[in-house]
């Protein structure tokens, strides 16, 4: 038998820690967000944590991707914005006169409001509307790998959102989902 040779047990030892850590690794991705315009008019949707903005015609999309682990992202759209280059303003939604935002909106703005990856052992998404900011418009938010219908928010009332902080109207989906956000649906 050959002896071991010195310095082995520290390279075991890091091989057995790389392994761990590549079996753990493949829990959580990042999650695609397709936001589309079906409005008559410009939307310029917002995004933060991920410093998002853009303008969006009737019938565009903007698709763009979070991390896992994002905590309080939110996703509104922000209308009648005027902007010269990266800053201007919005009539509603206005995040500091800035394109990308990277602070909330200004009140009204309607709120899909989403974590990833929350819930035991990071397992679970969790997303709802919120009308708690007001309501600037009308707003479908779903997951597109639950099969539940969509969270749909159409007027101030809007049934299916939160209207008052704490209220607790959340959906979750497995994580690694993708989701959907529509402005102005059908």
């Amino acid at each position: 038998m050959v002896p071991p040779v010195a310095g082995s047990k520290p390279a075991i030892f890091l091989l057995l820690v790389l392994v761990v850590v590549a079996l753990t690794a493949g829990g959580a991705s990042a999650a695609t967000f397709r936001v589309t315009n079906m409005c008559p008019f410009p939307v310029w949707p917002a995004a933060i944590p991920s410093g998002g903005g853009t303008l969006l015609q009737p019938d565009q999309t903007w698709v763009f991707t979070v991390p896992a682990g994002t905590k309080a992202g939110r996703i509104w759209g922000r209308t009648g914005c005027l902007f010269v280059g990266d800053h201007g303003r919005c009539v509603t939604g206005d995040c500091a006169g800035a394109l990308r935002c990277e602070l909330s909106g200004s009140t009204p703005a309607t709120l899909a409001e989403f974590t990833l990856g929350g819930g035991v052992s990071g397992v679970a998404d969790f997303y709802d509307v919120s009308v708690v900011d007001g309501f600037n418009l009308p707003m479908d938010f779903f997951c597109d790998k639950d099969g539940e219908a969509p969270i749909q928010c159409r007027d101030p009332g809007c049934a299916d959102g939160n209207r008052r902080p704490g209220e607790g109207k959340v959906r979750t989906c497995n994580a690694n989902s993708d989701y959907i956000v529509v402005f102005c649906p059908n």
